[in-house]
Parts: C-alpha cells; structure tokens; sequence
C-alpha cells in the first residue's frame, strides 16, 4: 500500500491550522478594568414565556437589579481576581468567565464556573442577548432570570407585584348538633387572581378577586330536617387595596373589600357588602410575619340577612433554601349578629418551581377548627393550590 506523504501532510497542517484558527476566535476579558468597563452600564435580556421579558441591569458602583414578571430583585457584582465577574444575592454568589469572538464584534460568550455551562449572546448598546436557544436557566437563576428562592420570597410577600393565577382546590367536612351534622362535605373550586398595577413611587394598586364553585355544599332543609348536597356558584368576594413594601421590608396596605350577590341556588346571602381592610407586615430573606385584618357590613340586596363580620388572618410563612416555604395563615372570624368565633389552626407548605421558563407556586394547607358554630360549622379543610406567575396584561390599559 502507498501512502500519499504530501496530501497527508496537507491535510495535518490544515487541520492544525484550522484548530489554531478556531481557538484563535475567542478571547478572554481579563483584568479589573477590563471586567468593570463591561459590565457597567450592561442590560442582560432574557425571553420568558408569553412574551415577557426578563432584565438583568447592572450598574457603575457595584449594584444590579433583576425584573422579571413585574418583580424586582436586588443583586451586587464584584471582581474576583483578574477574570471573575461574581453576582451575588442575598444567599447565593455565582462567578462567571467571559469572552469576546474576535472574528464578530459584539459576539460574547459566558461560562458559569461552577456548572460549567456556556451561553453565547450578542451585545449591542450595552444590551445583550442570547443568540439562538438556550437552555432554561436552573432553579439558581442567572445574570438576567431570578433565583426560586427570590420568587419564592416575592409570592410569600401579600404586597408582591407579580401578578399569579391562583387556583385552589379545598375538602371540607363538617360538624354540628343539627341532625346529620357530622357525616356532612363539600367541595370548593377557588380561582383567586393577583393583579398588582405597579405605580411609579414603588407602590402597587392590588386587585384580588375571588370566585368560589361550590360542589356538594350541604344546604339544611328545615321541613326534612336534614342536609341536600347544592352545587353551584357562590358570591364572588374581592379587595382593591393600596400596597407598598418599603426598602426596610415593611408590609403595609389598605383598601376595602367587597362581596357580590352571584351565588346560585341558594348558596350566599343574596346582599352586597363592603368594608375596610388593613395590612401590615414584616419581609426578610427568611421570613414573612403580619397580620390582615377587615371588617364587613351588609350594604343591600334582596336577602334579608344582616352581616356585621370581622375577619382577621394571620401569617407567618419561613423560608429555607431551595423555593420551600413552611407556615402558617389562621383566618379568624367574628360574627356581630350571632356572637360566633371561628377559630383555625393552619398549617400550610409549599415549593416554588420553574416549569416552561415560568415560575409555578405549589402548595397544601390544612385547617382544623378549634371554635365554630354549635349548630353547623366547618371541622377540617385541606386544600391544594396551584398557582402559576403570569404578566398582568391589564397594566398597559391604564398607562
């Protein structure tokens, strides 16, 4: 067999000479100077899903500042020896590496040091964006999408300007001394949107709806003396309210809160009612504690029934790493007319995840009634909630 010395010898120097090419395209930002000119004044764009946009912005004196569907989330950047670009949060700092291809201004490319993982973007005006796919960014967050533990924090907060479907499933069993009383259930279906308008002084218009599906809910039919199972819709309730967390992460809002007379078969109170509502609180990187309280009047429609009820919920939600959170929000009532407590214990848990590029909140909670009515009260209630984060469409209409 012959071998062709001269062709495989051309064929080895190109391929080395390709590879040095190759190799030659990309050069690393190295030195404080260098790190620092790049990433003052830089804007780092992410795409979500539905259209939204995720920013990263970081700024000359060392700060940065993340916003992603309508939350804000505070970052600082550092230097670490003479390549090392590092943002940090309030529990986690992650250290990057970059390049510039030498072949196509304005083409970089960035490795996170410890997963190890590249992702190339282009830069234009001191804003850059990834070329092409990516891969969804992991619960750890990036330069330009928030941790789980920040969103976390944010949907653990009552005043968060993240807008989120909330969608609650709840088991209820019954006790009483009416006759039947105790082998009674329902079921509830509670979709409960937040739409927070973000105003310019830091502060969020809050409105809250919820609309309740009630299935098998036991209705006493005084002639039978006994309970029917009515399925159908019950009043729709909701609060429109002023909020503001301030940068020392004080909660504080207030607003009214409202019922409507929607219920069909004989499910609500055929009035109207309307009242003041209040909150205040206190949110830290571990921690959400506060307490909500308002109060309800009867204001008019076609029952007859008097409403005069307080309501006062409770929360204090702790947590640890990893988009967990562990609490508690007992909501305590008071009826006027019939001298009536309505006392739980509540226990309630969750995680936050991303899915799709969007940030999920699950959740179970259970109630146990300590205190209700003699006749016919509630006695336990477990509920599973999912709530997925969404922008507020409805916030262009009053800008």
């Amino acid at each position: 067999m012959r071998i062709n010395f001269k062709a495989a010898s051309g064929a080895l120097l190109a391929l080395v000479v390709t590879s040095v090419v190759h190799a030659g395209e990309w050069e690393p930002l190295i030195g404080e100077d260098i790190l620092r000119d790049y990433i003052s004044g830089l804007t780092v764009e992410r795409q979500l899903p539905g259209g939204e946009t995720a920013t990263g912005e970081y700024y000359a004196d060392g700060t940065g500042l993340i916003r992603e569907y309508g939350g804000s989330f505070p970052r600082t950047w550092t230097i670490k020896g003479d390549d090392q670009l590092c943002i940090a949060s309030d529990n986690r700092t992650q250290c990057y590496v970059y390049e510039k291809n030498t072949r196509s201004p304005g083409l970089y490319r960035g490795r996170e040091v410890s997963s190890e993982i590249w992702i190339e973007f282009k830069e234009a005006g001191k804003r850059a964006r990834p070329t092409g796919s990516v891969d969804e960014v992991g619960p750890e967050g990036g330069p330009a999408v928030a941790s789980v533990d920040d969103i976390a924090r944010e949907l653990s907060n009552p005043n968060t300007p993240m807008a989120s479907l909330n969608f609650k499933l709840q088991f209820r069993s019954f006790e009483g001394d009416l006759p039947n009383a105790n082998n009674q259930n329902s079921t509830t279906v509670l979709f409960q949107p937040s739409l927070p308008f973000p105003l310019e002084n830091g502060g969020s218009i809050l409105f809250r709806p919820a609309i309740p599906l009630l299935l098998g809910q036991p209705v006493f039919n005084a002639n039978k003396l006994d309970f029917e199972g009515e399925t159908g819709l019950g009043d729709i309730a909701f609060d429109l309210a002023y909020a503001k967390t301030s940068d020392a992460g004080i909660l504080t809002a207030f607003g009214v809160i409202s019922s409507l007379p929607t219920a069909t078969n004989g499910l609500g109170s055929k009035r109207f009612t309307l009242g003041p509502e209040f909150l205040i609180g206190k949110l830290t990187s571990k921690y959400v504690l506060g307490v909500f309280p308002n109060h309800q009047w009867d204001i008019g429609g076609s029952g007859d029934a008097d409403i005069n009820l307080t309501s006062i919920q409770l929360f204090g939600t702790y947590l640890p790493d990893g988009g967990w959170n562990i609490g508690s929000a007992p909501v305590v009532t008071y009826d006027h007319i019939t001298d009536q407590w309505t006392v739980p214990i509540n226990f309630q848990f969750g995680k936050t995840i991303v899915a799709g590029g969007r940030p999920w909140k699950l959740g179970i909670e259970v109630n146990y009634y300590v205190e209700q009515a003699d006749a016919f009260g509630p006695e336990w209630m477990i509920g599973f909630n999912v709530s997925p984060v969404v922008k507020n469409g409805l916030v262009g209409w009053f800008k």
